[in-house]
């Protein structure tokens, strides 16, 4: 069997030549990385300009992590990819694309179903954590738009190519504000005015979400990324089933996703087998704040947090590990840019030429931070579940047991042999008698799951500090679970010492 594989290739593809140099990822690190501060001899500024600076570290700033590469990596071969399986030159491709106009005025239901599938990442976690942030520089890497002349071989005349379309998803989680957010990026982005057309906007959502589909083929778009998919707009069984519904049509339509948001809200594309495998398709990426110990953080975010300084002299702290900039962030990259940002304005107003760790206790108890920013930060940064309880977008369960504070469950091993079930229906399991549930006999929601999870955590350590206090009060000084093992020990100290 012979392989074209000029096919395959990037040089003649009329809608990758133009993006072959900015999709290699070789060198991606090095391209992606950028500070303000950049070739800027920060010892002669005036305090006007060393604020304008600090202005644009949180907007601006961004030091690649290992994270970045492996994301940026999947993302850019997701797009060359779906470029490849629609080249324009292709006859096949061409009926494809022409069959779909022509479905234009019919619903999701009654459009004809293609045979491949484009890929989809995932990419879920907590607030502040980066993941936002990583898709918007991987994307500023790449022009939004191309415009093609005439190409006989395509069989265009004219052609506006969307390499890249960022959309939030609607504030109310429906389809039709999701659409309309679609349309408006697409007009702002190459100048249409799709989403003032009467011909469009008075169609109902599923005819819409069908012209939609249409259009982003038309324009070529290589990747679609929507974001801000959160429990309270996407999580409901109606919205969220529809818009799931309209994504898989997309990806049938040869169009890239990604789809990013919360993991509660991430979690309405969980319930069917075929969600998963296809929003997944290129990868599931789960943003968690970075461990102090992590790679990422005392190499990466740490040590590039510190070299954003626009103070004259030098700081008069050493963190070479990052240990201080975690304290007062928690592993959070916003919140890590937060504090060197406002700790260092703090020491400008103060007319003092050094930052100190006096600055940053001063920035973290003042304005820049409320009370509950400090209970999400000293959550994560001692690993305390309660002080995450009143946030019902974070994961308090799954911290708890990654900190090892509740047990991790255990996949039922029965050593009752398949044979014995063969022919009969299947167990149902056992609800866990833990398994919080309110008066109507209901299961509670995740959040307040784990509010009562967390509880259960806090009674138990009381009653175990009770008990120590209990035993130690009732045993001897010399008992070594009192101070006899102090004693031990410098005993033995000692004793090495004499040897020595």
């Amino acid at each position: 069997m012979s392989i074209e594989l000029g096919q395959f290739t990037d040089e003649s593809h009329p809608l990758l030549s133009p993006l072959a140099a900015a999709l290699r990822v070789d060198d991606i690190l090095p391209r992606i990385r950028y500070s303000p501060l950049d070739g800027i001899d920060v010892t002669n500024l005036s305090n006007g300009e060393r604020h304008v600076l600090l202005d644009l570290m949180q907007e601006r700033l961004f030091e690649p992590t290992t994270a970045t590469l492996e994301l940026t990596t999947r993302l850019f071969r997701m797009i060359r990819r779906g470029y490849l399986s629609r080249d324009p030159r292709q006859l096949s491709v061409r009926k494809e694309t022409m069959a779909l106009a022509r479905c234009g005025g019919k619903q999701l239901s009654e459009l004809p179903s293609f045979d491949t599938y484009a890929q989809c990442i995932r990419v879920s976690g907590e607030t502040g954590t980066g993941k936002s942030y990583e898709i918007k520089n991987a994307l500023r890497q790449l022009p939004q738009c191309i415009v093609h002349p005439e190409n006989k071989a395509a069989g265009w005349s004219h052609l506006v190519q969307l390499v890249w379309l960022y959309v939030p998803m609607s504030h109310d989680g429906t389809l039709g504000g999701l659409l309309l957010n679609i349309l408006c990026a697409i007009d702002e982005a190459i100048g249409t005015s799709y989403s003032t057309q009467p011909s469009l906007i008075r169609l109902s959502n599923e005819k819409l979400a069908v012209h939609v589909g249409i259009i982003l083929r038309i324009h070529a778009v290589g990747v679609l990324v929507i974001d801000e998919l959160q429990q309270r707009n996407f999580s409901g069984m109606a919205h969220g089933g529809l818009a799931a519904l309209f994504f898989l049509r997309l990806l049938n339509f040869g169009i890239p996703i990604v789809l990013m948001g919360n993991p509660y809200g991430l979690g309405a594309l969980d319930r069917y087998s075929q969600d998963v495998r296809r929003t997944s398709s290129a990868g599931s990426f789960d943003f968690e704040p970075i461990g102090l110990d992590e790679f990422d953080w005392y190499k990466c975010i740490a040590p590039g947090v510190w070299r954003y300084y626009v103070l004259p002299k030098p700081m008069t702290f050493s963190d070479e590990r990052g240990e201080i900039l975690f304290k007062y962030s928690g592993g959070f990259r916003d919140y890590a840019c937060r504090i060197c940002h406002s700790a260092q304005r703090l020491a400008l107003d103060l007319n003092e030429c050094a930052l100190t760790v006096e600055h940053l206790q001063q920035a973290y108890e003042g304005a820049d931070f409320s009370p509950k920013d400090r209970d999400l930060i000293e959550g994560f940064a001692n690993q305390d579940p309660m002080r995450l309880l009143d946030f019902e977008d974070v994961r308090c369960e799954h911290y708890a047991r990654k900190w090892g504070l509740v047990p991790t469950r255990e996949k039922d091993v029965s050593p009752e042999p398949a044979a014995e079930h063969y022919g009969s229906k299947l167990r149902q399991p056992a609800e866990p008698e833990s398994e919080p549930r309110n008066p109507a006999g209901q299961a509670k929601s995740p959040h307040a799951r784990e509010q009562a999870i967390a509880k259960q955590i806090a009674t138990k350590r009381a009653k175990a500090d009770k008990k120590r206090a209990a035993v130690k009060t009732e045993c001897s000084d010399d008992d070594l679970r009192n101070d006899g093992l102090k004693k031990f020990l410098i005993n033995g100290f000692d004793a090495f010492r004499d040897v020595a």
